[in-house]
């Protein structure tokens, strides 16, 4: 039997035995029963009864009411609470208000509060806010991660203020510095821009608040981009002495602020975005990071002035960075880049080298067929050398390694011949979709973004739930890249698939492997819904 099933019984059987009679659709009846159970038990189940029996409507208000005002027990004013959630009407906020209890120092009221502060929020009337916001500092976390969530939802701008110190009091769990990060986002006001701003890098107790703290500023938009833009070049003088007092290297602002910016499309980005891939710093891992970032802000910015300084760097020799290099200009397109692609393909360690190759094959065509046979041609004396200096994994066969090699570089062909045959050809790339490899269908949804219209919206969206999270990022930049460039097919997109969409996002909370490229996807869905 199951629990609500066992809760009927039992209130049915409790009705039977009180003797009460009437119509059980009228909320006479129930009060009747009401005032008979002596016991906080019986009434809970007596209400959840009342609730399950699918009879209550707005007539049962002044009655649940009254019974609100008049009860004591905390467990019973958590009932009749989820009760006035179901029918959320606006009369209850009132009641609902005048029956918190602030000070609440046991669990059952505490876990009142929190029933109420819930049903305020499904009503969603502002005239609940005033007794919301107290509520932050309530003493358990029950009611102030719900109260949180609450003012969060309802956009509540007198909670700014409190919001704001919650997120940087550093007295409290993580937890609730998140949940207040989270808050302040969904209200976007722009007050809260310089404390997001500073939370980016913050760390307490192993904790970061970085993806809260990014999400909250890209929910901001303009007030963000306005408060990122100093932040970006150095110039924010209270920033920097936070910074100080807080040991935060000063380089982790223009790194984060660069990848807010990219995010945001700010296109008064651009130009110290593009004086960050010279960017300079003593420490070589530090200087690497904020170049990447920059890198990649301009790659989804599709920012054209970038690709002659991105060529000029992608040789670099570790192959984590050349990837933020190769990944920036494949995503930027053209023929461009292809011969600093071509000479990047032929320096460093293999899993350098393999990178060039394959940037080369996502933006090449049928002319580079031949530069890919030269480089499978002399993959085996690369490897050889390598084996001599490296002694790698597999050098005990290098002559077989540099064959494995070779054939690797081969493979790519494929996406030359799809090049030239959909060459500007947002249909042509479409077509190819279904039977596609991995590789390919990135190229394909980088090329459709690029150069398809809202006609081949379907196309894109139907496949941003791909498993594996390069495809899927592949896809969603298509989509995003349509979306910024054509308002019907941002329409398009919210026609189609936004309930598609946050039925997803939804469904993979927690999946761990696509944590980091589901960031892209909410960006992309708060986008739309904000447009």
């Amino acid at each position: 039997m199951s629990r609500s099933l066992a809760a009927w019984c039992a209130a049915v059987a409790f009705i039977c035995l009180t003797g009460c009679k009437g119509d059980s659709a009228t909320p006479d009846y129930w009060e009747a029963n009401l005032q008979q159970a002596r016991r906080a038990e019986d009434r809970v189940r007596l209400i959840e009864a009342m609730r399950k029996s699918g009879k209550v409507n707005e007539t049962f208000l002044p009655m649940l009411h009254e019974q609100l005002a008049g009860e004591r027990k905390p467990e019973v004013k958590a009932a009749l609470a989820r009760t006035l959630e179901d029918l959320h009407h606006v009369s209850s906020v009132e009641p609902l208000k005048a029956a918190l209890d602030p000070a609440a120092a046991d669990m059952s009221s505490q876990l009142a509060n929190k029933a109420m502060v819930t049903a305020l929020g499904t009503i969603g009337d502002p005239r609940a806010v005033p007794a919301l916001v107290p509520l932050l500092r309530a003493k358990d976390n029950y009611t102030r991660i719900e109260a949180i969530r609450v003012l969060g939802t309802m956009k509540a701008k007198e909670a700014v203020d409190s919001l704001i110190a919650l997120a940087g009091d550093e007295t409290v769990e993580p937890f609730l510095n998140k949940k207040a990060i989270e808050a302040l986002g969904h209200i976007g006001d722009a007050k809260a821009a310089p404390t997001l701003i500073r939370m980016l890098t913050k760390e307490r107790k192993g904790k970061s608040f970085y993806v809260e703290s990014s999400f909250a500023l890209f929910q901001l938009g303009q007030p963000a981009a306005d408060a990122l833009l100093p932040a970006l070049e150095g110039r924010d003088p209270d920033l920097l002495e936070w910074a100080k007092k807080n040991g935060v290297n000063p380089a982790s602002y223009p790194m984060k602020a660069a990848t807010v910016l990219g995010d945001l499309r700010e296109k008064r980005a651009v130009e110290p975005l593009l004086k960050l891939l010279a960017f300079q710093h003593p420490e070589a891992q530090i200087q690497a990071l904020v170049r990447m970032q920059a890198a990649e802000a301009l790659g989804r910015m599709r920012v054209a002035d970038a690709v002659k300084p991105l060529s000029a760097m992608v040789a670099e020799p570790d192959p984590t960075v050349r990837d933020a290099y190769v990944r920036a200009l494949v995503r930027l397109g053209g023929r461009d880049a292809l011969p600093a692609l071509e000479k990047a393909a032929t320096t460093g360690e293999w899993d350098s080298r393999e990178l060039a190759v394959k940037g080369l094959v996502m933006l090449g065509d049928a002319r580079e067929q031949p530069v890919l046979e030269k480089l499978a041609a002399s993959e085996p004396a690369r490897t050889a050398a390598d084996c001599k200096t490296t002694g790698e994994e597999g050098c005990e066969d290098a002559a077989a390694l540099g064959k494995k090699r070779a054939a690797t570089i081969t493979q790519h062909a494929t996406l030359l011949e799809a090049g030239q045959s959909c060459a500007g050809n947002a249909g042509c790339w479409v077509q190819r979709l279904d039977k596609a490899s991995k590789p390919l269908l990135e190229r394909a949804a980088l090329e459709i973004g690029r150069t398809g219209g809202a006609e081949h919206v379907p196309a894109l969206t139907a496949r941003l739930g791909e498993r594996d999270t390069e495809v899927r990022l592949a896809f969603i930049l298509g989509t995003s890249w349509l979306v910024d460039g054509s308002q019907d097919a941002a329409k398009k997109v919210r026609e189609t698939a936004l309930p598609t969409l946050r039925k997803q996002l939804q469904d993979e909370q927690g999946v761990t492997q696509l944590v980091t490229v589901n960031e892209d996807l909410r960006r992309l869905l708060a986008r739309l819904e904000n447009t």
